[in-house]
């Protein structure tokens, strides 16, 4: 290889363009114009990118309201849906209420009358026949003939039906307004001894054993049963334990005398025989094959 072929290339001299640009300056511009350009087509992306999230964003956010309006519209129709079986419920209640209306009238006083001293006490002092001849003459007011003639076997299976209804609710009523009685008495009497504890301990006056006018009015229920006044609470400082020992003491009860046997019994395969006369008996005692079990 000649020295010519080894020595490097010279490189080209520059030759200026028509404008008179340097070929650097030339790739200087071409360089920064494909980087606009690339900046250009990625911001198209990111336009392209950002339009399609706004639409998916969009798209979410109609069905989300979608959804809300559908749950919004099914608890309407459901509140309506209740409405109307409530107001259904209450007109079956007041038909079943006006059908079963009282076949009676009350006769009401006039907003301004006022009863009287007399009628109160004519109202608590009634005899026990007058009491139940009102009770008579109000159950004949009350109860009507029932008229089956001309009934067919489904009117008279309705009819027994209905009465059968009648008579439950009714029972049903009775056993309401007894425990209803029963709770009130008693609470009545509870109101009426802790107002006579109160007035015992609170003006000091001596205790008396009067009887409870609530208690003999109401005698179909057992007596309250009181441990210890409230006035011996606050005012007494012993103890149970000291309260019960003044109770306490010998039980004092008669001796009876023990009567002696007079025969013996012996238990054998047939059971029970008397084997002969006890000890200390009017007879001796025949010696027993088995267990002897006397008799008194």
């Amino acid at each position: 290889m000649s020295d010519d072929e080894q020595s490097p290339q010279p490189s080209p001299a520059f030759i200026p363009n028509e404008d008179g640009k340097s070929e650097a300056k030339i790739r200087m511009e071409m360089e920064a114009k494909r980087r606009k350009e690339r900046a250009e087509e990625e911001w198209r992306e990111y336009e392209e990118f950002r339009r399609g999230e706004r639409e998916k964003e969009e798209e979410e956010i109609r069905q989300l309201r979608e959804r809300r309006e559908e749950r919004q519209r099914k608890k309407r129709e459901e509140e309506q849906r209740k409405r109307e079986e409530r107001e259904r419920k209450k007109k079956e209640w007041e038909e079943r209420k006006n059908a079963n209306r009282p076949n009676f009238v009350i006769t009401k006083k006039g907003p301004g009358a006022q009863e009287t001293e007399e009628e109160k006490k004519e109202e608590v002092t009634k005899s026990k026949e007058q009491l139940e001849a009102e009770k008579r003459a109000i159950l004949e007011q009350r109860i009507q003939p029932l008229n089956i003639s001309g009934f067919n076997a489904d009117q008279l299976k309705n009819k027994a039906k209905e009465l059968h209804d009648l008579i439950c609710r009714l029972e049903g009523d009775i056993y309401d307004l007894s425990q209803r009685f029963t709770r009130q008495s008693y609470d009545m009497q509870e109101l009426a001894e802790r107002a006579r504890q109160i007035n015992k301990g609170g003006k000091a006056k001596a205790i008396t054993n009067a009887p409870d006018p609530l208690a003999a009015k109401f005698s179909g229920i057992p007596p309250m049963v009181v441990m210890y006044s409230q006035y011996e609470r606050v005012k007494d400082p012993r103890s149970f334990k000291d309260r019960r020992t003044v109770f306490t003491g010998a039980n004092y009860a008669e001796e009876y005398q023990r009567i002696a046997p007079s025969h013996v019994l012996v238990m054998t395969e047939e059971g029970f025989q008397i084997a002969g006369a006890a000890e200390g008996g009017g007879h001796s005692a025949a010696p027993a094959p088995a267990t002897e079990v006397p008799v008194e």
